[in-house]
Formats: structure tokens, C-alpha cells, sequence
């Protein structure tokens, strides 16, 4: 999109986004991560639907989405093993799942 009043107002948008996302996940809220987690997806979505897929891919690649969602999705395990789960490493799940289903849609369109 090549709106410039668009790209101000997501400017101003997309940290204050980020911010209350993590909020969300660090507040206390048992379904905390879940729910930050799209907050912080959601503002990754923005941002490339905004400024364009490429430059969206050059802050977050789409390869280490998968490697991090892998190692994050690993940690979840353990941490289940073990029987106590953080709501950050959820949060940040979450965020990197959205963010690579968007891009697989994106890549096939």
C-alpha cells in the first residue's frame, strides 16, 4: 500500500501494539499468552501488510519464524515435562504461529 497516512499511523500504532501485547502475556492472566501472543502476531501482520511483504520478511524472515517456533515449540514441551509452563514462551509461540501462517498464505498467493 503506498497510503501515506496508512504507514504514519501504523508507525505510531505498531509499538504501542507490541507493548500491550507483552503486557497482556507478562500481567498474570491465566489465557495471558494466548491472547498477547495474537496481540504481538497481529502487530508482525500490520507491519507487512503496510509496508509490504519484503520489507516484512526482512525484519522477521520467514525461515527463522520456523526455527524459532520449533525451539520455542520444543521448550513448551519440556516445560509440560516438567510441569510448569511460562506464559512468555506461549506468548511468543503464538506470535511466530501467526506470523508463519500469514506468510505461507502470502507465499502461495
Amino acid at each position: 500500500m503506498t497510503d501515506a497516512l496508512l504507514r504514519v499511523v501504523s508507525c505510531f500504532l505498531i509499538p504501542f501494539m507490541q507493548i500491550y501485547g507483552l503486557y497482556v502475556i507478562l500481567s498474570g492472566h491465566i489465557g495471558g499468552g494466548f491472547a498477547g501472543g495474537m496481540v504481538l502476531g497481529i502487530g508482525f501482520v500490520l507491519y507487512s501488510l503496510v509496508f509490504g511483504i519484503s520489507e516484512g520478511q526482512k525484519r522477521v524472515p520467514h525461515d527463522l519464524v520456523m526455527v524459532v517456533g520449533l525451539v520455542l515449540f520444543l521448550t513448551v514441551f519440556v516445560e509440560l515435562l516438567i510441569g510448569q509452563v511460562f506464559k512468555f514462551v506461549i506468548g511468543l509461540l503464538v506470535a511466530l504461529v501467526m506470523l508463519a501462517i500469514f506468510s505461507s498464505i502470502v507465499e502461495e498467493v
